[in-house]
């Protein structure tokens, strides 16, 4: 079992958390320049994933398939917008409801300045356990019924599932990079 200790910081959650606002951005259509110039200006580029700094090098027009994954990652940064007390979660979801409070997350340009990287916190280390050892058996489940070609359990989304179990994996893993995570079942 892991222990509070093995959980990120704030501020590396935060900083996490807007590169990935900005990562979901380019995938959907801002222009990448914009967004590494962003990074850049916050002092968040050293802090982004090789895949992720790869994706946003590429020209869009070669980067399509990146791209389409690259959207899903608007989950990951939820759960951990969740994490730092920034949004709530109402229950697990079944579609990409959490999509659009993203997307009114991102309405203002200046999304990253909602995000107070310096005084960041967390919530309890018990509730964030809590809710990745319930996503990690969900995540089971639909694994095992992907396998067995049955029905979704709850009609939980596969792709939603699986981006909050990195996250949560990723808060909870400090000594792992962010390309490095698993999200075994």
């Amino acid at each position: 079992m892991m222990n509070e200790s093995q959980i990120r910081t704030p501020e590396e959650v935060a900083k996490r958390a807007v590169i990935l606002l900005g990562i979901f951005q380019a995938a959907t259509g801002r222009k990448k320049e914009e967004i590494i110039n962003l990074l850049k200006k916050y002092n968040l580029w050293e802090a982004v994933s090789e895949t992720e700094r790869n994706f946003l090098l590429k020209p869009s027009d070669k980067a399509k398939f990146e791209a389409m994954q690259f959207g899903w990652r608007s989950e990951a940064a939820f759960i951990l917008l969740w994490a730092l007390k920034i949004v709530e979660k109402e229950e697990i979801p079944v579609d990409e409801t959490n999509l659009e409070i993203i997307v009114d997350f991102l309405k203002n340009n200046e999304y990253y300045k909602k995000i107070d990287i310096a005084n960041a916190q967390l919530r309890d280390s018990n509730e964030i356990f809590h809710l990745l050892e319930t996503i990690h058996i969900i995540h089971r489940e639909l694994r095992d019924a992907a396998i067995h070609n049955k029905e979704p359990p709850n009609n939980y989304h596969p792709s939603i599932i699986y981006e909050w179990h990195y996250a949560l994996n990723w808060l909870v893993r400090s000594n792992e990079d962010w390309d490095d995570i698993t999200t075994d079942t």
